[in-house]
């Protein structure tokens, strides 16, 4: 008990140093040394530059900052409001004095969270220099600063300097578990599995600097990043290399967990969800439904979540696309378990104790997976007194990705309401990627009621608070009633989606549009009636979206490929109205043909407009680049532009599209009024 709350304080320690310091300047630079810092080729090169009148100053300062605490405190207040040139010369003087490890620890927080790593060390330096001893967090910080920064050529022989200095007799601080985890960042981040396995291979197996869950994931989290780094080097002909390099990261993931799990059940280590999902993410890289399969299992093992799909039958064989055995032989797997081998002897590229065949299978540098690596996910009786990990929000959006990839969408329904029910033992509370990947599990099964509840949910109660409809959100639940278009009831479930965006995004989404449209128009042969119902239901997001292509927004600017998609969709918009009528021939009432004419009408005159002011835009620019005389194109343009902005048929075509719309007179006065004031500015109108 006493080694799991140590286990677990140190973790938390190891945490508190995981985020950037709290006095990041308000204004970061993203050069390698930021603007306002300078720097010297010497540490003490500006020591005795300092004029007589800023000794005394900060001399007075000093008189009142004898206590090391209070020092540290006036330190961070200096470098929050990125006076750190005063920070440095007020702890320089204050060295002669008292000690004040803790303000130099801040210089060089401060410096490597700016960027200005050769400033850290020359500040670390120079505090040695000045009889200031570095302390374990000095180390801390040096480490955690340089995996901020694994771009940088020197970061990685730095911090391994910095690291291996710690093992010298001299050195008075020796590294701890904090230290090993920070100089494994380093490496994982430098894409160096080297030098992190050379690290790795130095931790005792028991002891305060033991591994612990930070440190496995770590190392999970490298070999993955590494797996999915070198794939982008392979052409897409190269997917069987791509196969064999995942499968081969996979079987090191599931060598490690075997390590990890008797650690656990013996209360050496504790296990949480960010290990436990690194573990998952890995095996989401695998090419087969075991590994799938394999997350499932692992959720009810370390998590006590109860699988909602049927355990696949224990595999004989796995093989690579090449044909290669990747799974040995039940015999060598006993032999290996009876005689209790190690992991070394069991994965050599020829283990004793095989045969000539099993050798043989072995000798190509494929991957290895024999029956015990197959179930070590498996869950088994346990000590009550074992801390299961807790699930959370990482948890729900593996297993659902697991789910997908089995194509198992009833289990995956039955997950997100195990693990997202109020009153249930987990209550996990879902983000935005958490209801997307279910909005996806839904779209795979056509289930377009759902993603209608669904939407109205994340619309209504302490859920709307949260602002997690994004243009995202609504594509994909459109998408999902676009493959349930045959159901006779789909216009009902997609009609409320269209209604929620348009009171939550600040101008309606072309694509969920275009979507909505094509769904419509597929209803036309079952009952135009349905089809005109929807038409009548995007009359208010068709007038938000012309607005928007006319006058655009005070945060985005409209650009060209959005107005020109927005002319596309007005004209096929128009085919649907088109398409109706054919379709409905004599049986439309006269106020249905009313309606349809005057949609028609305003939707064709805008169409027309936006490509009569498309043309001269793009006749001004060939006009300005030298395309075409300017005295050939400046009467016309300059023509087109008066008619425009005339007192008398100032925009005359959108006027009479507005009218028909039943748009305002003032609104309509308002807006004429504002186009004559821009008259003269010749470019807002081409």
């Amino acid at each position: 008990m006493v080694r799991h709350q140590t286990t677990q304080a140190i973790a938390a320690a190891e945490r508190s140093h995981e985020a950037p310091p709290s006095y990041q300047p308000r204004s970061q630079s993203k050069s390698f040394i930021p603007t306002g810092i300078k720097t010297f080729d010497k540490p003490g090169q500006r020591g005795n530059a300092l004029n007589l009148k800023k000794q005394k100053q900060l001399d007075t300062e000093l008189v009142y900052l004898q206590d090391p605490l209070k020092l540290a405190e006036s330190t961070i207040a200096l470098l929050r409001n990125d006076d750190n040139e005063k920070a440095h010369d007020l702890v320089r003087r204050a060295s002669k004095r008292i000690p004040c490890t803790v303000s130099w620890n801040h210089l060089v927080d401060y410096a490597m969270s700016t960027g200005s790593v050769k400033r850290a060390v020359h500040i670390y330096n120079e505090m040695k220099k000045r009889a200031q001893k570095p302390d374990a967090h000095t180390y801390t910080i040096l480490l955690r600063g340089l995996s901020w920064h694994p771009h940088l050529k020197d970061s990685l022989p730095l911090a391994l300097k910095v690291y291996h200095s710690m093992f010298a007799e001299d050195c008075p601080i020796k590294p701890n578990i904090i230290h090993t985890n920070a100089v494994l960042k380093v490496c994982a981040m430098a894409r160096d599995m080297d030098a992190l396995w050379g690290v790795a291979a130095k931790l005792p197996q028991k002891g305060p600097g033991a591994p612990n869950n930070l440190t496995f994931t770590t190392i999970l989290n490298a070999i993955r990043a590494i797996a999915w780094h070198n794939d982008k080097d392979l052409r897409d002909e190269d997917w069987e290399e791509k196969s064999l390099r995942r499968q081969r990261a996979v079987v090191q993931g599931r060598k490690i967990w075997e390590e990890i799990i008797p650690r656990w059940r013996s209360g050496d280590i504790f296990i949480d969800e960010e290990l436990v999902c690194a573990m998952g993410r890995l095996l989401l890289l695998g090419s087969t439904e075991r590994d799938y399969d394999d997350i499932l299992s692992l959720a009810e093992q370390v998590m006590g979540i109860p699988r909602q799909k049927r355990q696949l039958g224990e595999p004989r064989e796995i093989t690579d696309g090449e044909g290669t055995s990747l799974v040995t032989e039940e015999t060598t797997v006993d032999r290996a378990s009876r005689h209790g081998s190690s992991l070394l002897e069991v994965y050599n590229d020829h283990p004793e104790g095989m045969n000539e065949d099993e050798t043989s299978s072995l000798s190509t540098p494929a991957p290895v997976i024999n029956t015990a690596l197959a179930n070590i996910f498996r869950p088994k009786s346990s000590s009550p007194n074992i801390s299961m990990a807790r699930p959370g929000r990482n948890t729900l959006s593996l297993v659902l990705d697991a789910c997908i990839s089995l194509r198992a969408v009833p289990s995956a329904q039955a997950y997100w309401g195990l693990l997202t029910d109020p009153s249930g033992p987990y209550n996990v509370c879902p983000d935005s990627e958490n209801y997307h990947m279910y909005l996806r599990v839904l779209r795979v099964q056509r289930a377009s009621k759902a993603a209608c509840d669904l939407i109205q949910d994340m619309h209504s109660g302490d859920l709307k608070s949260m602002q997690l409809l994004q243009p995202k959100t609504f594509r994909i639940a459109f998408s999902a009633c676009v493959r349930n278009k045959a159901s006779p009831r789909v216009m009902e479930h997609a009609t409320p989606i269209l209604h929620i965006m348009c009171k939550t995004l600040a101008q309606p989404d072309l694509k969920c549009l275009e979507m909505f449209r094509d769904l419509a128009s597929s209803q036309v042969q079952r009952d135009f009636h349905i089809t005109l119902n929807a038409l009548r239901e995007m009359e208010t997001s068709v007038r938000l979206l012309r607005n928007y292509v006319n006058y655009g927004n005070e945060d985005v600017v409209v650009d060209d490929v959005t107005k020109t998609a927005a002319t596309d969709f007005a004209r096929r918009l128009l085919g649907v109205f088109d398409k109706v009528r054919q379709t409905a021939g004599d049986r439309l009432e006269r106020g249905e043909k009313n309606y349809i004419m005057a949609q028609k009408s305003a939707l064709d005159l805008w169409a027309q407009r936006r490509v009569k002011i498309m043309k001269e835009g793009k006749r001004y620019q060939r006009m300005r680049s030298g395309q075409i005389p300017r005295s050939a194109g400046m009467p016309l343009v300059r023509k087109k532009v008066e008619r425009w902005t005339s007192g008398k048929h100032t925009l005359k075509l959108e006027d009479r599209a507005e009218k028909a719309l039943g748009v305002g007179r003032r609104k309509r006065m308002q807006r004429a009024e504002e186009a004559r004031e821009r008259s003269g500015e010749f470019d807002e109108f081409v």
